[in-house]
C-alpha cells in the first residue's frame, strides 16, 4: 500500500486562533548598526556566536511535534530532530523550542534550501537551540521568564544528543569585551554575535535593543527589484541585481554571485526565482551618501517575504 504524501502545513493551520501574523510570529535581532544608544541595555549582557544557519521554531505536545520557519511555514525535510526536540520539550515541561537549523561547513543559502525541501529528509541538518518557551509565554498570555531563567532552564538538561546541541552562552562586561569576541569569531571565519539581555522577556514581532546582532560590516534583507545584463564576460547572463534600500534609493549587487545563479536568472523561465524576492546583502560600510559600500550577494532570504527598507 503507497505510503500518502505529506504536505506542508503552516504554522496558523495548527493554530488558527494565534493572536498574530507571521510577520510578528518570533523575536528577532536588531542589528549593531541600527541600536538606539539611549536604549542600550545594562551589562552584563550574554552573547552567542551568530550561526550561519535557518532561523527554526518547534512546537511540541504529547503527540507530535511540528517545526517551522520563522514566518510559519512547515518545514518536513528535518524529521530526525523531532525525538531530540521532544525529549528536550518533555524534560523542560515546555513547548516552544527555538533553534538554528545549521550544518557547519555549509553556506546558509544551501541550508536555507534544505530546510524548505519537500521531498527528502535532510539529516546533515542538527538542531542548535538557544531558547525555549512554554505555549502560553510565547503565546502572550502569561508573563515572560528573563532570558536568563530561560536559558539557564536549557542549560541544565542532559539530553542534548546526535543531533540537538545546546548554543553555549557567555557574559561580557563591556563593549569591549563584545569586539574582542566578535573579533576571534571573525577570524575564525565566523558570522559574529549574538548579544542578548539576560533580564529582558520575548518581543514577538520586533527588532529591539533586547537581541543585537553582531556582524563584520553591515547586513540588510532587501527586496530585488530588477535585473541588469552582464557586460564582458557576463554578457548574456546576469550582470547585477537592483535591490531597494533605505528613503527609495537602489542598490546594484553585481559581487557574490555564481555563474550558475547568473545564468539561470537571467532566463525569462527562471526569472521569477529572483526578481521580487528578498536577499541578503553583506557590505563593507554604509557610503556618506547613504548607500553600500561594496555590497555582496550572500543568498536568497526563502523565510522572509518583506525587506528592511
Amino acid at each position: 500500500m503507497a505510503t500518502k504524501k505529506k504536505t506542508a502545513k503552516t504554522f496558523f493551520d495548527y493554530y488558527p486562533d494565534f493572536p498574530r501574523d507571521k510577520s510578528h510570529l518570533v523575536q528577532l535581532c536588531l542589528p549593531r548598526e541600527k541600536m538606539n544608544n539611549k536604549k542600550t541595555p545594562q551589562f552584563p549582557l550574554m552573547y552567542s556566536e551568530k550561526l550561519d544557519g535557518v532561523f527554526c521554531f518547534a512546537v511540541c505536545d504529547t503527540t507530535s511535534v511540528h517545526i517551522f520557519s520563522r514566518t510559519g511555514e512547515e518545514y518536513l525535510s528535518l524529521e530526525h530532530l523531532k525525538p531530540e526536540l521532544y525529549d528536550i520539550s518533555q524534560a523542560l515541561c515546555t513547548d516552544v523550542i527555538i533553534f538554528e537549523g545549521y550544518a557547519k561547513g555549509v553556506p546558509q543559502p544551501t541550508t536555507s534550501g534544505w530546510c524548505r525541501d519537500q521531498k527528502a529528509q535532510q539529516y546533515a541538518v542538527g538542531a542548535y537551540v538557544h531558547d525555549a518557551l512554554s505555549l502560553d509565554e510565547f503565546w502572550g498570555t502569561c508573563k515572560v521568564r528573563s532570558y536568563a531563567e530561560r536559558y539557564a532552564a536549557l542549560d541544565t538538561l542532559d539530553v542534548w544528543s546526535y543531533h540537538a546541541f545546546l548554543v553555549p552562552q557567555y557574559f561580557a562586561d563591556t563593549w569591549s569585551d563584545l569586539d574582542k569576541a566578535a573579533e576571534r569569531i571573525w577570524k575564525m571565519g565566523g558570522e559574529g554575535l549574538v548579544v542578548r539581555d539576560p533580564n529582558a522577556g520575548y518581543f514577538p514581532g520586533k527588532r529591539n535593543e533586547t537581541m543585537i546582532k553582531v556582524k563584520k560590516g553591515v547586513s540588510y534583507d532587501l527586496k530585488v527589484l530588477a535585473l541588469n545584463e552582464g557586460t564582458g564576460k557576463y554578457k548574456g547572463m546576469l550582470g547585477s541585481l537592483v535591490c531597494k534600500f533605505r528613503g527609495g534609493k537602489e542598490v546594484i549587487v553585481g559581487s557574490g554571485l555564481t555563474d550558475v545563479q547568473r545564468t539561470r536568472w537571467w532566463s525569462p523561465f527562471f526569472y521569477d526565482e529572483i526578481v521580487g524576492k528578498i536577499v541578503q546583502i553583506d557590505a563593507m560600510a554604509e557610503s556618506t551618501k547613504g548607500l553600500l559600500r561594496e555590497p555582496r550577494f550572500k543568498g536568497v532570504r526563502h523565510d522572509k517575504a518583506e525587506g528592511d527598507f
